[in-house]
């Protein structure tokens, strides 16, 4: 798997603990469902994760989609 898959998918679980939302929550902020997300958590990438999802969250969380892919967020 690609190295920057890995952490997006750690910051993923990282911010959705850090900010204390639901998988629900955290779901629709990305524009995803509760199953990709719980896909992501567990370190496997869903075939059909769109770009979209490093757009929302950038927006919501204010984390550049560049530090999503390429640096950990913590």
């Amino acid at each position: 798997m690609n190295k920057e898959f890995k952490i997006f998918m750690k910051n993923v679980a990282w911010l959705r603990k850090q900010h204390k939302l639901s998988k629900k929550k955290m779901a629709q902020i990305m524009g995803i469902g509760v199953g990709s997300l719980t896909q992501i958590e567990k370190g496997i990438f869903p075939e059909r994760l769109r770009i979209d999802a490093c757009i929302n969250i950038q927006r919501h969380f204010g984390v550049s989609v560049k530090d999503q892919l390429q640096k950990y967020i913590e």
